[in-house]
């Protein structure tokens, strides 16, 4: 088996931009083929579930949603869907239910469960599956498929699979918006045209990124946990970001949001942990500025992620990494997950450690039960 190695997560960052450039209006375009403009007149209730990344993926996509879609939208993980859910679906007008598996593999067993629950309660439910690999178990159980296929750059942590995700979800809002005539077609392209316009930006982003990243990394190496805060669809940098270090440097870190680590983790000892927060302008600065002072007055080392010009938090992080450029909040997830994969990287290398506990040789031996354990059907076996 080869080895995953953390500079793949490098040159996936560094090419992100690019990306973008290339993928997303073939991405809008296969959510434009896959559903009719009335039936995207029916839908209400859009119910976007996945695991990992996917998950993540969802939870940053909230924000876009309800700003120009005009439906209830319900960011799930594929088991809560699965078990806890989809009994409670909306019956009365079926068809206004869409729900959405997301997996960039194709493969997660959870999420093909959690839409074939969906199809049993009742038939006129859409499912769909926005999928990395249109030849797979998600696609096989979806009654619509979305591809956000994108060529492979070797095994890694998903870096540019959670973008292409991610794209797939902002281009279906938007085009949601447009049926049920939220959104003008001059509108739609103004906005496509803000996206693709983002590219530059995540290119300048990660160029600036990476020194600071690299020095915040080298100095905060020897932290057992990082604790990752953002609000609104910096929640789900948050959450995405907090994964990439776990999977790349093998380091316990969890993602929250700015509020509810206030009341929670503000009040946990050591004051010496890591805090990486991820602060766009917009709704919830307000918030992540307050928290920011809180945090360094604890004792709290802050790396925080925003924008270049903004001296105030600047002035109060212990590590700043700018972001260059104005930014849309509900699409600042294009350009502000990528630090957090540069950061993971180099504390993998200070720490000297593969992705996934590979270096490991015991580990690797029992993830290989654990992953049979993931992806068995029958609930009586382990």
């Amino acid at each position: 088996m080869e080895p995953f190695k953390p500079d793949v997560m490098l040159k996936q960052v560094f090419d992100l931009g690019n990306l973008l450039r290339t993928s997303f209006l073939e991405i809008d375009a296969h959510v434009r083929e896959a559903f009719s403009t009335e039936t995207l007149k029916r839908i209400h209730h859009v119910y976007a579930i996945g695991d990992g990344d996917s998950l993540h993926a969802a939870l940053a996509a909230e924000m876009t949603f309800g700003e120009f879609a005009g439906v209830a939208y319900y960011p799930r993980e594929a088991m809560r869907f699965l078990e806890y859910g989809a009994d409670y679906l909306s019956l009365k007008y079926p068809a206004s239910n869409l729900v959405l598996g997301i997996s960039a593999s194709g493969g997660s067993i959870r999420v093909v469960q959690a839409l074939e629950r969906a199809k049993s309660v009742n038939e006129n439910i859409l499912v769909a599956g926005l999928v990395g690999n249109p030849d797979s178990k998600v696609a096989d159980v979806s009654k619509i498929i979305i591809s956000t296929q994108i060529p492979s750059f070797g095994k890694s942590p998903g870096i540019r699979t959670f973008a292409a995700s991610f794209m797939g979800l902002i281009a279906l809002a938007i085009r949601i918006g447009e049926a049920k005539h939220k959104l003008t077609s001059a509108d739609v392209a103004a906005l496509h045209q803000e996206i693709l316009g983002l590219s530059d930006t995540i290119d300048n982003s990660a160029s600036a990124a990476l020194e600071p990243a690299k020095t915040a990394a080298k100095a905060l190496a020897g932290a057992d946990f990082f604790s990752f805060v953002g609000s609104g669809p910096s929640y789900g940098i948050a959450v995405f970001s907090s994964a990439k270090v776990v999977e790349a440097a093998g380091i316990f870190a969890v993602g929250q949001d700015l509020e509810e680590w206030a009341h929670v983790e503000g009040l946990a000892y050591p004051l010496n942990f890591p805090v990486y927060m991820i602060a766009p302008l917009g709704k919830g600065y307000w918030r992540a500025e307050k928290l920011a002072n809180y945090v360094t007055m604890l004792g709290h080392p802050l790396v925080t992620v925003g924008y270049q010009n903004n001296n105030e938090i600047k002035s109060i992080s212990t590590f700043f990494i700018p972001v260059v450029g104005d930014v849309r909040e509900c699409f600042s997830p294009l350009v502000y997950h990528a630090p957090a994969s540069l950061f993971a990287c180099f504390l993998a290398q200070e720490k000297g450690r593969l992705p996934f506990m590979l270096d490991n040789e015991d580990v690797l031996n029992r993830s290989q039960v654990i992953t049979h354990s993931i992806k068995t059907k029958e609930s009586g076996e382990v």
